[in-house]
């Protein structure tokens, strides 16, 4: 896993991150059900810790770019809470001893990790700080074999954003899907008005089929508790976006 540039650029990132009152909820009210502390691992720009310290949870942040932490402890201010934020690697980090009630991994961010040694480094690290009844919860895309067929000389629309210099800003993307890997090279290409392909930023994802997600959190000596099709709560299902996987010691 290598940090992304994508991540250097917090004003081009959070645009591509709008609020989610519905992701925001699922969070907050699983942290709750356990009470106690709160992990938020690749918390970029603060998007999920900055509600959760909102409703009063006691959470620290963590993300592996500068970049976005400095942009979290900003938004932070602006909303006047002040929680934690800190620097690591998720696949590999010790916080001396402290222990989390609720560690939570959103927005497909699991997904940067690659390798078997990724996701055991991950699931082990996040083991030795859990506490005895704690859970980790982390959602991903479930894959779709009709999206990772794709042409990848074919761009696909993201969306379109408005950026307070920049103006209107468009976002296309190409896929290219490496079967061996189970890696989605995707490239996502800027635009304004007035200049075509300002940036291009590569963003590969591994994709987690349903069958292989026991065995990866199983490697890092962690059990999947359960799993959700969407933030609703409801079963995983062949027509699910989504699986949102609950796990424990």
């Amino acid at each position: 896993m290598e940090q992304n540039s994508l991540y250097d650029r917090p004003d081009l990132y959070n645009l591509m991150a709008p609020q989610d009152e519905i992701l925001e909820r699922f969070y907050i009210e699983t942290a709750r059900e356990r009470g106690g502390r709160v992990l938020d691992l690749a918390c970029g720009s603060g998007r999920l810790t900055i509600p959760l310290a909102q409703a009063g949870l006691d959470i620290i942040g963590a993300d592996l770019s500068s970049a976005m932490l400095e942009s979290a402890r900003t938004h932070a201010r602006a909303h006047a809470v002040e929680p934690e934020f800190i620097e690591l690697d998720m696949r590999d980090f010790d916080l001396v001893g402290q222990t989390f009630d609720t560690i939570i991994v959103a927005m497909n961010s699991v997904l940067h990790l690659h390798s078997l040694d990724d996701f055991r480094g991950f699931f082990g690290s996040v083991g030795s700080h859990l506490s005895p009844q704690g859970r980790l919860v982390f959602d991903v895309f479930l894959p779709n074999i009709a999206m990772l067929d794709s042409d990848p000389n074919n761009r696909r629309l993201v969306g379109r954003v408005v950026h307070d210099a920049l103006g209107i800003v468009t976002v296309e993307e190409t896929l290219r899907y490496e079967p061996l890997t189970q890696v989605s090279h995707v490239d996502w290409y800027w635009s304004t008005e007035t200049e075509k392909d300002f940036w291009r930023v590569a963003l590969p994802m591994r994709s987690i089929f349903p069958q292989e997600m026991p065995l990866l959190v199983a490697s890092g000596g962690l059990r999947l508790i359960e799993r959700f099709g969407d933030f609703d709560r409801s079963p995983l299902a062949s027509g699910s976006m989504r699986q949102i996987c609950v796990c424990g010691l």
